[in-house]
């Protein structure tokens, strides 16, 4: 059987077994709501195609012995490219979602060529010819149509062209491009904090300022594959944009030079001079942005990644006061609050850990 060709049940078995690494037919039963013949029928079909296998049988309650179904890691891998305006980086993710190798290709000016060439030669080195499923893409734009992406001026090599068919002939591979917010998010449902919420909006912030929303597992694009293009929204509300561009001049001012976002985000102390001043300074604007996203979207949690170092992320969703905890309740009860996250992907690796994720998701996943 083509794995590429699985029927929906057999995907959603299979993004089961994936978060979990191994589950019994009973147990899938129960969490699927499928029948047990179902169920069956999927997990032979997984493992006719080589992406699962049937182990021990567990005993569970008073019924007849479970057969237990694991993930088979080795089964295919994906390709993930990140092309940020100051990083490159590529890795190959394996179908149980562990990174098994990673690169920084950043070169000089970001050339396209450059790098598809180095992305050839890392997809090479792994010598899987047949198992490698696809490329995701991550790149910081906007979209201007299907597979176009306007990206930011350092990156004029990757402009107003069909990546995803330019890509795809370099590496003779499915391709798929999505900006590094989008991408990242699809990262955190299935590999990260995000695969614990039905719907969330992740905010990334980095050189730029993005979001992306996940609902039932699926992201939501809009009509031009911009939604989540918020960073817009801070200079009509009269707000500074509180991206990583910005903490890098606040620590300047008091004395903390880096050498760039990269040397930021690799060194980051909290205590560093300029740090607290930052705080003091966008906190309100961070929290602003999660009541507009939480009353725009109503989504169970609002996430905070992308290159911002963890530790500062903390510190942000700690802060926040969500307005309705110190209104008077309506009959006894508070509208319910969006929950708060810190992503767990690591912030460098974050945007190309999506990217692999994304194809893989598309191709293999519900």
């Amino acid at each position: 059987m083509n794995r590429l060709s699985l029927t929906p049940r057999a995907r959603r078995v299979l993004t089961l077994v994936r978060r979990h690494g191994s589950l019994s037919r009973s147990t899938l039963i129960r969490d699927t709501g499928l029948s047990g013949t179902a169920i069956f029928r999927a997990t032979e079909e997984l493992e006719a195609a080589g992406l699962v296998r049937a182990g021990e049988a567990v005993a569970q309650g008073r019924g007849q012995p479970s057969a237990t179904i694991h993930i088979v890691p080795d089964a295919a891998f994906s390709l993930g490219l990140s092309v940020m305006t100051d990083r490159a980086d590529v890795l190959l993710l394996d179908l149980a979602g562990a990174v098994r190798a990673r690169r920084e290709i950043s070169l000089p000016g970001m050339p396209r060529d450059g790098l598809l060439d180095a992305v050839v030669r890392f997809r090479d080195e792994q010598s899987l010819p047949d198992r490698i499923v696809g490329i995701g893409v991550a790149i910081a734009g906007f979209f201007t149509a299907p597979r176009t992406v306007n990206p930011a001026p350092e990156l004029d090599d990757w402009a107003l062209i069909d990546l995803e068919a330019l890509v795809s002939r370099r590496l003779a591979l499915p391709a798929m491009v999505e900006n590094i917010a989008a991408a990242t998010a699809i990262g955190e449902h299935l590999l990260g904090v995000g695969a614990d919420f039905g719907s969330f909006c992740y905010v990334n912030v980095a050189a730029g300022f993005r979001a992306a929303t996940v609902v039932d597992g699926q992201l939501l694009r809009g009509h031009h594959g911009n939604a989540g293009e918020i960073a817009g929204l801070f200079p009509f509300a009269g707000r500074a944009t509180p991206n990583l561009g910005d903490l890098r001049a606040m620590l300047a001012a008091h004395g903390t030079e880096c050498d760039g976002i990269g040397d930021l985000v690799a060194r980051f102390d909290p205590r560093w001079p300029g740090v607290e001043p930052w705080l003091d300074a966008r906190q309100e604007s961070f929290t602003w942005l999660f009541q507009t996203l939480r009353y725009a979207f109503d989504c169970e949690a609002i996430v905070l990644g992308g290159r911002l170092p963890r530790a500062l992320a903390r510190r942000i969703v700690d802060g926040v006061q969500w307005p309705e905890l110190t209104l008077p309740e309506r009959r006894g009860v508070r509208e319910p609050p969006a929950k708060l996250a810190v992503a767990t992907l690591a912030p460098d690796l974050a945007a190309p850990l999506g990217a692999a994720a994304l194809i893989l998701h598309h191709r293999m996943f519900d």
